[in-house]
């Protein structure tokens, strides 16, 4: 038995949103013959669509003037019900789910059609009267990355139905997402979290701060920081929620980034924290800007870049390593990344490795990696130094192989006071359970409450 509507194919009665032009052989979803379906490819279909909606049952979702209610398939605009077909409606909740985030091409394929071979122009109809429905609403953006696939750009509060509050990140509070412009005109993506003073987070080698929270290193680091304060954060340009496709990336607008933050975020004054190169970022700017930054935290950083300490060897070593990554940054495949992470991490639990490794790749494109690590190599913040009069806690670990801990000696020394703290660790980024994390926190929390008196 067959079934066929207006020549196309149907599942239960209902025709598919866009004719799919290719479609599945031997083993997957169906058969195709001359005049329609196979009835068992029906039933599988029927099966998929009830265990997408047992899986976001009760699920709401607001963003901007909508609200998407995934256990009624209502979407709604203003309170006015915004009428989209059955497969564009399923294709905007998994937009919503992964807001911020790249969701490549392919898998939203393999998960609106499970077991079937479809073209992408299927899903590029859908995404057209998504657009449409969108159109207009300030704060939502449908990015499309050429190539790769979509990216929803809104604040997006999740509940689980009628009565229940919104779901919190892992620090138990909520994050709040927003958004500006740089002096250039680039879109800048900042967040805040917790409660009390302020403290500014400067943007550092691939961030998101969305998928920040759903790893086991960043919610400690992020609990840390916004304990007893609001911990205001960012995506740098070129990565994270930020704009994909800015003007430019070098070092000055870096810094001119972050007092775009800082006036975004009604920051008058506050400690500044920066990890590796957000360190040089945070130095340059208490440098230029006395009067906003109240104390420096710098961890991991340098005052020269790679490419200023002029050591061909190491030159010659990123110069290769940058048209790698315009080659093999994207791919499913994480071997190359894994360079990367072995660096970071030298000896990474495979679960922290793998959610790195993936970090990486949802956070920015080839280009924009390659980019962002050439525009690393120009930093010298060294005649800057003496200018920071802000108190300054500077904290290196011993074997990081990222950055070389005689790079923070020469950070710490340059700044007038400034306290230096090794750490006994082989991290670039430490991490939570390690036996240099205790000593790291409490350097951390003593220098803060010494802020706070001062």
């Amino acid at each position: 038995m067959h079934l066929t509507i207006g020549g196309g194919p149907a599942v239960l009665g209902r025709p598919l949103e866009a004719p799919p032009r290719a479609l599945t052989g031997p083993g997957r979803l169906g058969r195709r013959k001359a005049d329609g379906f196979e009835v068992a490819a029906v039933e599988r279909c029927y099966a998929h669509r009830s265990r997408l909606g047992r899986q976001l049952a009760r699920q709401v979702y607001t963003f901007g003037p909508f609200r998407l209610e995934a256990d009624e398939r209502r979407l709604l605009r203003d309170g006015s019900p915004v009428p989209l077909p059955a497969k564009a409606f399923d294709t905007l909740v998994l937009l919503v789910e992964g807001a911020g985030a790249l969701q490549r091409q392919q898998e939203l394929m393999d998960r609106l059609w499970p077991e079937t071979f479809v073209e992408p122009n299927n899903l590029q109809y859908n995404v057209s009267l998504i657009r449409r429905a969108l159109e207009g609403a300030t704060g939502v953006e449908l990015q499309t990355v050429r190539g790769q696939g979509y990216r929803l750009v809104a604040d997006v509060i999740r509940t689980n139905g009628p009565g229940s509050g919104p779901l919190l990140p892992a620090s138990g509070a909520a994050q709040r997402t927003h958004f500006c412009r740089a002096a250039d005109g680039a879109r800048l993506a900042f967040a805040r979290v917790g409660d009390g003073p302020p403290i500014v987070k400067a943007a550092n080698w691939l961030s998101h701060l969305e998928l920040d929270w759903k790893g086991e290193l960043s919610p400690r680091w992020l609990e840390l920081l916004s304990r007893g304060r609001c911990l205001v954060r960012y995506d740098a340009r070129g990565n994270g929620l930020s704009d994909w496709d800015p003007p430019g990336l070098d070092f000055e607008r870096f810094v001119s980034d972050l007092g775009a933050v800082f006036d975004a975020a009604a920051v008058e004054r506050a400690p500044v924290v920066g990890l590796s190169q957000g360190a040089a970022v945070a130095a340059a700017y208490a440098a230029r800007h006395p009067e906003r930054v109240s104390g420096l935290i710098l961890i991991g950083g340098c005052a020269r870049g790679w490419r200023v300490k002029n050591h061909a060897g190491l030159t010659r070593q990123l110069e290769a390593m940058m048209v790698l990554m315009r080659k093999g940054w994207g791919g499913r495949n994480a071997a190359f990344r894994q360079l990367f992470t072995s660096r970071f991490f030298p000896h990474a639990t495979p679960e922290l490795a793998d959610w790195w490794n993936e970090l990486q790749r949802q956070t920015t494109t080839p280009d924009n990696a390659a980019d962002l690590l050439s525009a690393l190599g120009d930093i010298d913040i060294r005649s800057e130094l003496p200018a920071v009069r802000a108190p300054t806690l500077v904290l290196h670990s011993r074997e990081d192989a990222v950055v070389p801990m005689k790079d923070g000696l020469e950070l710490a020394s340059g700044i007038a006071g400034a306290r230096f703290v090794p750490l006994e660790s082989e991290n670039h980024v430490l991490l939570p359970g390690e036996p240099a994390w205790q000593r790291f926190v409490v350097e951390v929390e003593g220098f803060l409450a010494q802020e706070v008196l001062s």
